[in-house]
C-alpha cells in the first residue's frame, strides 16, 4: 500500500501536470512530440487515480497495472523527444513496453515471480530515461538551463534503479506473503512526483520554443536550393551585384547569463526581426538560430554598406522593454561574388570567416572578404 500523503500528492500534481503540458503547451503549439509528451502525462494522471483505487480496492492486480503505466510514460518522454529534434520517434517501442507490462506485471501479482518483473520493467524504465538523458544531451546549447531539470531528473531515475537493483540483489527471495517491494513502491511513487513536476517544467518549455530540427532543417534546405539557383542563373547573366551575409549576435553567452530565459529569448527575437525588416524584400533569409542569420543579397557595394550601417544601427538601438542595461550589438561578414566567386558554401565559408574576424576585432562592425591578389 503507497503512503496516503504520496498518494495525494502524486494526484493533485499529475492532474495539474497534464494540464498545465495540454493547456499551455500542446494547444499553443499542436506538434508531434507536444501530443505524445500529452499523453505520456494523461497516462500518469490515470496512473495516480488508478493506485488510489487500487488501494481502496485492495487490488494488487491493478496497483500493478497502474505501476507498469506509470513506468511506461517515461518512455513516451523519450519518444516525444526524438520527434521534437526531428529524427524518427519509435512511437511503437514505447507503446509495446506500456502494453506488455500492464499486461504482464498484473499476471504475475498471483504467482512468486512478480517481484522480479517489477524489478525487471523498472530497469527497462530507467533504460529509457538513459536514452532521454541522451536526447537532452543533443539539445542545442542555448536550452541547456531549459533541459536541465529533466536532465537532473533522468540521473536520479537512474540512479534509482540502479540501488533497487543492488537491494533487490542483497535481500534475495522475499518473504512467504509478501513481494518485498514496499520501501520500493514508495521510493517509486515519490520519485513519480518529483519526474514529474521536473518533466513538466522541461518539456513545457521545449514546447513554447517551438523551434524544431526538421522545421529548421526544412527552412534551410530550402534557402540553399533557391540561393544556388539564383547564383547559378547570376552567373549565367555575368551579374556580380550579389552576396552573402553572415549577421551574428555580440556574445551570447554574456548575454543569456545577463537575462532570464524569457528575456534573453525576446532578445534573440527582436534580432532576427530586426535582421528581417532592415534587408530588402528580395533578399534570402536563412535564420540558422536564434543569434545567427545569413542571407543572399542582390545589390551593389554602396548599397550594402548603407544597409549593413543601418542594420547595426538597429541592433544596437535599445529596447524599452529589456530589464536591465545590457547593451546589445552584432557582427556582419560580407561575401561578395566579385571576391570569392559563385559557390554557396565558399560564400558562405567566407562570410563565416569575416563574422568571425569582426567578433574579435570586438563586434558591432561588419568585415568585407578582401579581394583576391591577382596573379602576376
Amino acid at each position: 500500500m503507497i503512503d496516503p500523503t504520496i498518494a495525494i500528492a502524486f494526484v493533485a500534481l499529475s492532474t495539474v501536470n497534464a494540464a498545465v503540458i495540454i493547456g499551455l503547451g500542446f494547444l499553443r503549439n499542436p506538434t508531434r512530440a507536444a501530443a505524445i509528451w500529452s499523453f505520456a502525462f494523461c497516462l500518469a494522471m490515470i496512473t495516480a487515480f488508478g493506485w488510489v483505487a487500487a488501494d481502496a480496492s485492495g487490488s494488487s492486480a491493478l496497483r500493478a497495472g497502474c505501476g507498469a503505466a506509470l513506468l511506461g510514460a517515461s518512455a513516451f518522454i523519450w519518444s516525444g523527444l526524438r520527434s521534437w529534434r526531428g529524427v524518427a520517434d519509435h512511437l511503437w517501442i514505447p507503446i509495446v513496453f506500456t502494453v506488455l507490462s500492464a499486461v504482464a506485471l498484473p499476471l504475475s501479482t498471483a504467482t512468486s515471480t512478480f517481484a522480479l518483473a517489477f524489478r525487471g520493467a523498472f530497469v527497462m524504465a530507467a533504460v529509457f530515461a538513459a536514452l532521454t538523458l541522451v536526447e537532452l544531451t543533443r539539445t542545442e546549447a542555448r536550452l541547456r538551463h531549459e533541459v536541465l531539470p529533466l536532465t537532473l531528473a533522468s540521473v536520479g531515475f537512474i540512479l534509482f534503479a540502479v540501488l533497487s537493483t543492488v537491494e533487490g540483489v542483497l535481500k534475495g527471495m522475499p518473504a512467504a506473503g509478501t513481494d518485498g517491494l514496499d520501501l520500493i513502491r514508495d521510493l517509486n511513487s515519490l520519485g513519480a512526483v518529483l519526474y514529474g513536476s521536473a518533466a513538466t517544467t522541461t518539456l513545457l518549455l521545449l514546447i513554447r520554443d517551438g523551434q524544431s530540427t526538421t522545421v529548421v532543417g526544412r527552412a534551410r534546405s530550402t534557402f540553399r536550393v533557391v540561393a544556388e539557383d539564383r547564383l547559378r542563373r547570376a552567373e549565367s547573366a555575368g551579374d556580380r551585384w550579389w552576396c552573402v551575409l553572415e549577421v551574428s549576435l555580440d556574445n551570447p553567452d554574456e548575454l543569456h547569463e545577463a537575462f532570464s530565459t524569457t528575456d534573453f529569448a525576446r532578445s534573440t527575437e527582436r534580432f532576427v526581426r530586426d535582421v528581417r525588416s532592415v534587408l530588402p524584400a528580395d533578399a534570402d533569409v536563412d535564420v540558422q538560430d536564434d543569434t545567427r542569420v545569413v542571407a543572399l543579397l542582390p545589390r551593389p557595394e554602396g548599397a550594402v554598406r548603407q544597409l549593413l550601417s543601418r542594420l547595426l544601427e538597429r541592433i544596437a538601438t535599445p529596447d524599452p522593454a529589456q530589464p536591465i542595461a545590457v547593451r546589445v550589438s552584432a557582427s556582419i561578414g560580407w561575401a561578395a561574388v566579385d571576391t570569392v566567386g559563385y559557390d554557396l558554401d565558399a560564400l558562405l565559408s567566407a562570410a563565416h570567416d569575416a563574422c568571425d574576424e569582426a567578433q574579435r576585432a570586438g563586434g558591432d562592425r561588419w568585415e568585407r572578404v578582401a579581394a583576391p591578389l591577382l596573379p602576376s
